[in-house]
């Protein structure tokens, strides 16, 4: 492990836990005392919609930018008081430590379960709203933060929404993990008891072993869960047993980690539709529209993910890339790409 990095962690533990004023809080969080009380007041959110890859919406909260900062300053104290606070389950939201042995990612979560024959993945259903304000304030006011008179209120009040844990702030992320503290350790012991391998990416929960995980176990699982103040989403509960393709966090599980059969045809094609995207607004002389650009940011975030599982010198790996430049640097005409709009007809 990196020790500047862990001592820059074991700092800003020091120095949040330590803050037993609303004027000193506002101090470390850049914001005066007046402008906070207005974001507490009248939080600043954009609401919208996205659509789920199996179907439905997510809705998704952004927080406005002087909350956004806030809440990103708030997030780096967080998450070096987490690191310190981690199941040895968690391998989502995690602060990452150079050259640390103990690498928490979806690429690490999953390799906990290689050559495990049976397995079983678990979602929780709406999870970041599952957590509610209450939750967040006996967080902080409670180990490790143990913050007295109206500092628990405030925090609290500053990183929800709506009485909950929003979708799309810096912060929540981190909080579930403290949420989820308790459920972690019940279902990590219940593991060890069953000589289960579990993990945690966020909501997704896995469960590997060397034989079936019987539906009564299943149930005891689901009884931890709800003691927790969490539910299960059960369109979501999947059995795999030794024939089957194993799916953890959208990775492919066997005597190895690879990617999911359909993630690189999927992104082949994401790269053709690109190409003639940019083929076409080439003929028109407009490059860089917004959602192209969206686009474009999209296909760059799955390849990115693709070298990360496959490596960066992999020939499937270089072949898209090379598709993906090709794609966006469309061959130019004889005068280059030129829009009608813009042709200077009174010469």
């Amino acid at each position: 492990m990196n020790k500047n990095t862990k001592a820059r962690h074991q700092q800003n533990k020091m120095v949040f836990c330590s803050i037993n004023s609303v004027k000193a809080l506002c101090q470390l969080l850049q914001i005066d005392q007046r402008r906070m009380q207005l974001l507490l007041k009248k939080p600043p959110y954009k609401v919208f919609h996205i659509p789920k890859k199996d179907g439905g919406e997510r809705i998704i909260e952004a927080p406005g930018n002087e909350l956004k900062k806030v809440l990103s300053i708030l997030n780096r104290y967080l998450q070096s008081v987490y690191f310190f606070e981690r199941s040895n389950a968690v391998y989502g939201f995690v602060a990452g430590v150079r050259n640390d042995e103990d690498r928490r990612n979806v690429l690490t979560n999953a390799k906990k379960h290689v050559g495990k024959p049976y397995l079983l993945n678990i979602d929780l259903a709406d999870f970041f709203h599952s957590i509610s304000q209450e939750k967040v304030y006996q967080i902080f006011s409670e180990q490790p933060f143990q913050f007295k008179r109206e500092i628990p209120e405030l925090l609290a009040g500053l990183t929800t929404y709506q009485g909950h844990l929003p979708m799309g702030t810096p912060t929540s992320p981190v909080l579930s993990n403290f949420a989820c503290c308790q459920l972690d350790l019940e279902l990590y012991e219940l593991s060890q008891d069953m000589g289960w391998i579990f993990t945690r990416y966020a909501d997704d929960m896995t469960f590997s072993a060397g034989y079936p995980i019987l539906k009564e176990k299943v149930d005891v699982i689901r009884f931890i869960v709800e003691k927790q103040g969490f539910r299960i989403n059960e369109r979501k509960v999947k059995m795999f047993g030794p024939s089957d393709d194993k799916i953890v966090t959208g990775l492919l599980v066997s005597d190895q980690v690879s990617l999911a059969p359909d993630y690189l045809p999927r992104l082949e094609k994401d790269i053709e539709q690109l190409a003639l995207i940019m083929q076409a607004q080439n003929e028109q002389g407009e490059l860089h529209t917004r959602w192209v650009e969206q686009y474009k940011r999209h296909i760059i975030g799955r390849l990115n993910f693709a070298a990360f599982v496959m490596k960066r010198n992999s020939a499937q790996y270089m072949a898209l890339k090379d598709s993906y430049y090709t794609a966006i640097n469309p061959p130019q005409e004889e005068f280059g790409a030129i829009s009608w709009r813009g042709f200077p007809y009174n010469l």
